[in-house]
């Protein structure tokens, strides 16, 4: 079939050129030859065609530029609106870091006398067993080691957050109650029974060395005692969250203490220079 067409297709074309050539000298008193007039009525829908093809080949093109031109237009919206959500995101952390310094700034007022010192945490370990942050004030602020370090805790009220251990002239180390390594003398306040609160790790802390037959009831509340010569009395510490057992020698029984201050998320604190409360 396509072989009949193939002929069909070359007959009619010799066909044409005949008349062509035949008629190509022959014209009327007006315009052109009977060969030339044949030749474009031939010709002419084959023209249409060919000049249709090129119309719709530049409707693509003139549409794949305009693509590409809202692509450009897309990508530079993209970039005002990552721009903006950046700032946005600057504008709510500095709102957020401003509430949290005005209830610091209630706080301070209390230990106006300590002259006490703000500062950012800037820096904390990724072992949540490791009980130290790095605070963004130093020597140049007049921070030394043993000083004690506060936050603010969810009352509102100062807890205690731990000591300063080490110093650099722009920062310095702090040692958070929750490390196994510290130890506060603590009271309860309700009963006044004495023990040693030591770190036992993410969030939590033991009182211990309290005797057997003390008066500590859950949700008691843990102060400083004052007499570690270290921290000012009076400054709170934590809840009692946990009774334990008495020992095998029944002298003692441990008692798991809750810290104040969220530690884990603590980004402020407030440094005491000198402990003495109003």
């Amino acid at each position: 079939m396509q072989t009949k067409i193939k002929y069909g297709a070359a007959l009619l074309a010799f066909v044409v050129l005949g008349f062509c050539l035949v008629f190509g000298g022959l014209k009327d008193s007006i315009n052109s030859s009977y060969g030339e007039r044949l030749a474009l009525k031939v010709s002419a829908p084959i023209s249409k065609s060919a000049a249709l093809s090129g119309l719709g080949f530049r409707k693509i093109l003139d549409r794949y530029l305009f693509l590409v031109g809202v692509e450009k237009e897309n990508e530079k919206l993209r970039e005002r609106v990552a721009f903006l959500e950046a700032e946005l995101a600057k504008a709510k952390e500095s709102q957020l870091e401003l509430a949290r310094l005005k209830g610091l700034a209630k706080i301070l007022k209390k230990f106006e006398t300590s002259s006490p010192v703000v500062a950012r945490v800037i820096g904390r370990p990724i072992s949540s067993w490791q009980g130290v942050v790095i605070i963004d004030q130093g020597l140049d602020a007049g921070i030394l080691p043993e000083m004690p370090v506060l936050g603010k805790t969810r009352f509102g009220e100062a807890g205690v957050v731990g000591q300063v251990i080490s110093v650099e002239k722009n920062y310095a180390k702090v040692l958070l109650l929750t490390d196994p390594s510290s130890a506060v003398d603590a009271l309860v306040q309700r009963s006044r029974a004495r023990g040693l609160l030591r770190g036992a790790g993410k969030n939590k802390c033991i009182l211990d060395y309290v005797a057997a037959e003390a008066d500590v009831r859950e949700n008691d509340l843990v102060v400083t005692s004052g007499f570690d010569a270290l921290f000012p009395k009076g400054l709170l510490l934590g809840k009692v969250v946990r009774i334990y057992p008495g020992r095998s020698k029944g002298l003692f029984r441990p008692i798991e203490v809750k810290p104040a201050v969220n530690l884990q998320k603590i980004e402020e604190v407030i440094v005491l220079q000198r402990v003495k409360i109003k």
